[in-house]
This record gives C-alpha cells, structure tokens and sequence, in this order.
C-alpha cells in the first residue's frame, strides 16, 4: 500500500507513498487530492496542495503550462543512462549509474548511493567519478587482456601453421631420396 517491498527497475526501494487515481499520500509531501481533465493535447489538473495547471503537450517529453498564474516549461528526455532535462530555470543533463546519478551540468544535484547511505552534492560528484573511474579502467584492463589472448592466438595459429609446413616438407623430401 505505501510502496514497502515495492522496487523499481534496478531492484531499489521506491518511494514510501500511498498514491491512488485521485490520492497521494507521502512522507515529505503530506497528503493531496487531485482530479485531471483532458482534451487532446490540453489538459487541466486541479490539486489541493499545487493549485489549478493548464498545460499543452509541445511534443515528445516536452509541455508547456500555466500553473497559478506563472509560466512552465518543462521537457524530460532519456536514452538509455543518459537523460536531458528542460525548464524555465536552464538545462540540466545526466548520467545514471549503478551507484545513482552524476549530473554534468548542475553537479550539485548529483546523487551517490551506497550500503544504503545516499550521498548529494559534490561528495555525490567526487564519488561517482572515482566509481567511473574504476569502471573504465576495468574495461581498460579487460579490453588488454583481450588483445594479449587474441595476438597469443593469432602468433600461436602462425607458428603452427609454419610448423605444419616446415614438418610437411621434410617428410616430403625424404620420400624422394628413398
């Protein structure tokens, strides 16, 4: 009912929240009621704790709205871990990983997880970029290896095949002399 036990796609705990098709009831956020309308690609929400939102979908991941009174922007695009985010304020683009999210542009937004201790700011930044940095020289390490067995192969293959030849020649002057 509240999210326990709940995950989300990489196995964490989500958010301790009850929401319902009109309902929301969270820990930092306290409890709101909300009824939606829509008409093609313009929409009306009226929430109890946010006020009334007009909004008009621009396109893909992107809308506009008027939400009492002022003006929004907002436009969230992801691709695999990368993610660009849009709004009023400025742009912000990010990095998810196994260990939580560096943001490139706004880094005190980022965020470090780890033993279930969650770390923001620019402790999260300095973190996530060690993390990053075992990453890629594991793959470095891996990617070295790799070239070393195939080159083994490849030499091993070579001096065989020589080998064969050289073999092969011998028995076949022999076999003239006799």
């Amino acid at each position: 009912m509240f999210g326990f036990g709940k995950k989300d796609e990489e196995g964490r705990q989500v958010r301790v929240e009850h929401r319902g098709k009109h309902t929301r009831l969270s820990r930092t956020g306290g409890a709101a009621v909300r009824a939606e309308a829509r008409a093609g690609p313009l929409g009306a929400t009226v929430n109890s704790s946010k006020g009334l939102r007009l909004s008009a979908r621009l396109a893909r991941g992107a809308r506009f709205g008027l939400q009492n009174g002022r003006t929004q922007f907002i436009g969230r695009w992801r691709n695999g871990p990368f993610a660009l985010n849009a709004s009023k304020s400025g742009i912000s683009a990010s990095v998810k990983t196994g260990a939580g999210t560096l943001n490139l542009l706004k880094p005190r937004y980022s965020s470090f997880k780890v033993a279930g201790v969650q770390v923001r700011g620019q402790h999260a930044v300095v973190a996530q970029l060690a993390v990053m940095g075992m990453q890629v020289g594991f793959a470095l390490v891996m990617t070295a290896l790799r070239l070393v067995t195939w080159a083994t192969w490849l030499l091993w293959l070579a001096l065989r095949f020589l080998w064969d030849l050289l073999r092969g020649m011998v028995q076949g002057f022999g076999e003239i002399d006799t």
